[in-house]
């Protein structure tokens, strides 16, 4: 894992007002991040996730329903994984193996059950609350002090506040010298340089 790389991920995609303008600014940023899909709202709106990966981005798993995963019973949240892939594997042509599940709370059956359904979850290191649906300002200031080296940063595309502070945060990092991309880019390990 590079510590010059933090890793931008959004959940609850897609969004039909919100999702376009998240992937023109990701475009116009240059940035290819991971996006966490509801099942049901990738059916809804399956261009909107061709678009993502025509964009070059990372696709997970963020449930069907977005129901809780403390709240079901284990058949229960297979069957959200397992439809969300189906979906995702087919709108996309892509294997889908990074899920986040929706409020971050697991057990230990639960994750037992996502590592035997060949899933990797993938949390966050910094989460500024967008949803709270705080000022630009004030989300850009949370989104500096918590920055730090290997972060993975847990933001929403439904958000108006988000899009509006992405580029001057995205500009805070690169100024540090720091690169944005994926989860699977932060945890690529960089190949060995072997000099004669």
């Amino acid at each position: 894992m590079s510590s010059k790389t933090i890793a931008l991920t959004f959940d609850d995609l897609p969004h039909p007002l919100y999702t376009p303008l998240l992937l023109d600014l990701l475009h116009r940023e240059g940035v290819r991040a991971t996006l966490f899909v509801i099942g049901r709202n990738a059916l809804a709106y399956p261009y909107f996730v061709r678009d993502m990966v025509l964009e070059g981005h990372e696709l997970g798993n963020h449930s069907y329903t977005h129901q809780r995963f403390l709240t079901l019973n284990l058949a229960t949240i297979q069957g959200e994984v397992l439809r969300t892939n189906a979906v995702l594997q087919r709108l996309s042509g892509q294997s889908i193996h990074l899920i986040r599940p929706p409020g971050g709370r697991l057990n230990s059956s639960i994750s037992r059950e996502l590592r035997d359904l060949g899933m990797d979850v993938v949390f966050w290191t910094d989460d500024p609350g967008d949803y709270l649906r705080f000022k630009p300002e004030t989300l850009e200031a949370r989104l500096e002090t918590r920055f730090k080296p290997g972060a993975i940063v847990l933001l929403h595309d439904n958000v108006p506040e988000t899009l509006e502070t992405l580029p001057q945060f995205l500009r805070y990092v690169r100024a540090r010298g720091f690169s944005v991309g994926s989860v699977s880019a932060l945890f690529a390990s960089p190949a060995p340089v072997h000099k004669p």
